[in-house]
Parts: structure tokens; C-alpha cells; sequence
């Protein structure tokens, strides 16, 4: 498949068609070797054979294909070419409109003061292509940069390493700068001198971190933020010394955790390690005592861990608690999670309230027990038995010698706890709260269980029929009744 093509428009035989509006608009503007090869891929667009080829341009004009696809984006940002990007990039030569936003975006010319000093900057060093001038003028074009701060941040980035760095490592200081707020000559200059003053300082660092390289803008940067944070150079460098690996990346990462843990002080941040590596320890025995593994407990700290102590538990407490979720069947996080947040709820946040608390819920579940026994059910205490019991002893206030007497009446039922529900739910309809009341109203019924129909004077009622507004009526007032 031919590299240059043109749209059907611009096709002739014999001889290469160029609209005046190139040689007007966009000519004067352009680079020699941008122009070499536009003129060059047009001419070659009439042929399919294999001189049609990115490889041809650059070996006719002397340069590389990089920078053949160089000139082609120069000419795509104009909306003269568009580069079809597939496994063999082409590229399709447009027809050249004549409206105003065909124009190039960018004149050079106006550059071009600040296009032969940035070039003298990198004297020795090596040429500035076409490539590069454009990322530099878009930078200077879409934002409030100065020229001249440009050229002070290249000055200052090539006398730190070197006139060979390419033109990313210039704008990547430059948008630093240009984040800080700083885009005049005087502000970036200021900002820059300063950085330079910490070098003193960075080679204390350097040493303390066992790093033998040059500096680099960015530890020039997190010497700056350190500073920001207020940490002094003999902080520094003793949270320097521990870093045993990661150079300056892992000790502002330090410093960073720090400063947001208020730790500022060297016995501050000793304190905080010495927190940090007993709450890691408790972390590690918490996942070990319910039966968990995570291979980083970093997550487990920030996420359960920290939460329960802020809460007020104790690393005693905090195994305590995991020793019975896994006694009580629960082996995860959530599952503890859940279990500690109930007993803050209840305000059992010390090892002896929970005991206590454990040993109530203890005793309370014997005297599930035995009514279940009496029920005739051998069989554990389960959650919906504590549910039924709450509401039968907090709730509707039954005795518990009434809750016996019940549960032996149910006894040979098919569902001998729903029996004793709907037993105990009579005796509070009907104001019963002894068990000497309970035997009165048992041996004074005066129709059977299964009976759907009542008598008045001999005559029989049908029970009233409710319709479904007066149902809700009735169940809302239900909500309004104290008991």
C-alpha cells in the first residue's frame, strides 16, 4: 500500500498540482525541511510503486523517518495531512481550504527570537528539530508562560544535567512552575535560585541515603515541600538514615506519612513508628486468631484495625473479641467488624465488659435452654430463639415461670416455639402476667382452639370482616401503643 496518497481531488497525471494557498499561507512560515517534505510526499502520492515510502523521503532529504513523521504531524496540525495510524502509518494529502481556521495555529515567526536562543542554550549539545520547536511554542501558545521564563528554565535545567536532555524533562519544569503559579521571567527565576540554596542540604541527604548520582530537579522539588511541611534538616536526614531502600522517592513517602500524622519531632516520629509497628503486630494476630491471611496488612490496619482503636479498644480487648468470632463461627474481618460494632453499641469497649457481657448472654442462653427442654426440643440456642425470648421477657414483660408453664404446654406440638409464642401473645391480650392467671384462664376457656365462630345469647356472629384501609389503620396504631 503507497505511504502518500491524495484525495481524488488533487489527482493528475504528469505533473504535481500545488494550490497557491500553500505557497501564501503556509510556506513562509514552515521550515526548509517541513516544506522538503510535503512537497516531496505530494509529488510521490501520484505513484503506487515502492518508491512511495516514508523510507524514500528520508533517504532523498537526508534525514530520518522520524523525522519525515515529524513534518507530517506539523502538517496534520494544520489540517493539510491526516496520518492514518494502522500496522503501516499513511499518510492522505488533503485539499487546502481557504478559510481562516485553516491557518496555521502557530507562526513561527514570532518565535523566532526565542527559537535561536533556546537553540544556543543546547550549543554542543546537540539540534533542536522541528519536532521539538513545536512542542515548546504549543506550551508557550496554550498557557501564560513567558518566553523569557522559558529560557531561564531550560538554562537551568541544562546546567543540571546537562545539554543533551531532551524537551520533555524542560517542560516538566516548566509545568511545575507553571502549577505554582509562576510564569514571568522574575518568578521562575526567584523560585529556581532558591531550589539551588538546598544543594548544601540535598548532599547531606544523598550521603544519608547512600545515593552516589547527580541531583535532579524533582529532589530539588521534595526538598522544597519538606521544607513547606516545616520538618527540619535534622529530621530529615534521621528519617534519611532509616531508609534502608527507594532513595528519595521512599523518604518523601516517609516524611509524607508523617506530616499527616502530625508526627514532626524525631521522638514524634519514633513514637509513631514504635505505635505503628505494635499496631501491625496486633493486625497480624488478629487475622491469625479468626483464621485470615492477607500477604500486606497494610489494608487491615487503614480499614479495621485504626477504626477500633479510635473507638477506644485495646489490643487485649481486640483479641479478645477475635478469639470469640471464631469461637461463634465468624472467621472474617466484616464478620468482626459487625461483632464490634454491636458491642459499641452496647458500650462494651474493655475486656471486663465483655466478659460480663459474654457471661449474660451466656445465662441467658441456659434459660433458653431449659425452656427449649421443656418444650421437648434437644437441640443449641439459636439466634431466632434469642429474638423470641427478648421479646418475650423486654418486650412483653412475661415472667419467666409463665414462659416455663407455656413452653410445657407446647410441648408435643408440630412447632412447639411458635405454639409458645402464640400462647404468650394471648396471655399479654388478655393482661396475664402470672402463672397463677395463666392455669385460671386455661381452666375457664370456654371453647377450643380451633372454634372460628363466637355466640352472644345464644345466637351466633359472624366475625367481623375488615377491609384493607381499616387493617392499616389498625397496624399503624399499633405503632402509637406503648406496649
Amino acid at each position: 500500500m503507497a505511504f502518500c496518497e491524495k484525495e481524488k481531488q488533487l489527482i493528475y497525471d504528469g505533473y504535481t498540482v500545488v494550490d497557491n494557498k500553500f505557497f501564501i499561507n503556509y510556506l513562509p512560515d514552515a521550515p526548509e525541511k517541513v516544506v522538503s517534505v510535503y512537497l516531496l510526499g505530494l509529488a510521490l502520492s501520484d505513484s503506487n510503486g515502492s518508491d512511495n515510502s516514508c523510507e524514500t523521503i528520508a533517504e532523498r532529504l537526508g534525514i530520518t523517518c522520524d523525522d519525515v513523521m515529524a513534518a507530517y504531524q506539523y502538517w496534520e496540525e494544520l489540517g493539510l495531512v491526516h496520518i492514518i495510524h494502522d500496522a503501516s502509518p499513511r499518510v492522505l494529502y488533503l485539499p487546502i481550504r481557504s478559510s481562516a481556521s485553516a491557518l496555521k495555529k502557530v507562526k513561527p515567526s514570532k518565535y523566532k527570537k526565542f527559537s535561536i536562543e533556546i537553540q544556543d542554550l543546547f550549543a554542543g549539545g546537540r539540534t533542536i528539530n522541528t519536532a521539538e520547536y513545536y512542542e515548546y511554542y504549543m506550551f508557550l501558545e496554550n498557557t501564560t508562560f513567558e518566553q523569557e521564563a522559558l529560557l531561564a528554565v531550560a538554562k537551568y535545567c541544562i546546567a543540571l544535567k546537562g545539554n543533551t536532555i531532551g524537551y520533555q524533562y524542560v517542560l516538566a519544569v516548566a509545568r511545575n512552575e507553571l502549577t505554582r503559579g509562576a510564569t514571568t521571567l522574575a518568578l521562575v527565576s526567584e523560585h529556581l535560585n532558591c531550589q539551588q540554596k538546598y544543594d548544601e542540604d540535598l548532599k547531606l541527604v544523598f550521603k544519608a541515603l547512600k545515593l552516589t548520582r547527580k541531583f535532579e530537579h524533582s529532589d530539588r522539588e521534595y526538598y522544597d515541600k519538606w521544607q513547606d511541611y516545616g520538618f527540619t534538616q535534622d529530621v530529615i536526614l534521621s528519617v534519611a538514615k532509616s531508609c534502608k531502600s527507594g532513595g528519595m522517592t521512599a523518604l518523601d513517602s516517609r516524611l509524607t506519612e508523617y506530616y499527616k500524622r502530625r508526627a514532626m519531632s524525631v521522638k514524634e516520629i519514633s513514637d509513631y513508628e514504635e505505635c505503628k509497628t505494635r499496631t501491625y503486630e496486633l493486625a497480624k494476630n488478629i487475622n491469625k486468631t479468626i483464621g485470615v491471611y492477607y500477604q500486606s496488612v497494610d489494608i487491615v490496619v487503614d480499614e479495621y484495625v485504626t477504626a477500633w482503636q479510635s473507638k477506644g479498644y485495646e489490643d487485649e480487648t481486640l483479641l479478645a473479641v477475635a478469639k470469640y468470632c471464631f469461637r461463634s463461627g465468624i472467621r472474617t474481618l466484616n464478620g468482626m467488624a459487625s461483632a464490634i460494632d454491636k458491642l459499641y453499641r452496647n458500650g462494651i469497649t474493655t475486656v471486663n465488659a465483655l466478659e460480663t457481657y459474654l457471661a449474660e448472654l451466656s445465662y441467658k442462653d441456659e434459660l433458653i435452654r431449659n425452656i427449649l427442654v421443656k418444650c421437648g426440643l434437644d437441640r443449641r440456642v439459636t439466634q431466632n430463639d434469642r429474638m423470641l425470648f427478648n421479646t418475650w421477657t423486654a418486650v412483653w414483660k412475661m415472667p419467666y415461670d409463665v414462659i416455663e408453664y407455656a413452653a410445657e404446654l407446647s410441648a408435643g406440638t408440630n412447632a412447639p416455639a411458635a405454639y409458645v409464642n402464640r400462647l404468650l401473645s394471648d396471655y399479654k391480650q388478655h393482661g396475664i402476667t402470672t402463672k397463677e392467671q395463666a392455669l385460671s384462664y386455661k381452666a375457664n376457656q370456654a371453647q377450643s382452639a380451633a372454634t372460628k365462630s363466637a355466640t352472644l345469647n345464644g345466637k351466633e356472629m359472624d366475625r367481623r370482616q375488615y377491609t384493607n384501609e381499616e387493617i392499616n389503620a389498625l397496624f399503624s396504631a399499633l405503632d402509637e401503643t406503648g406496649d
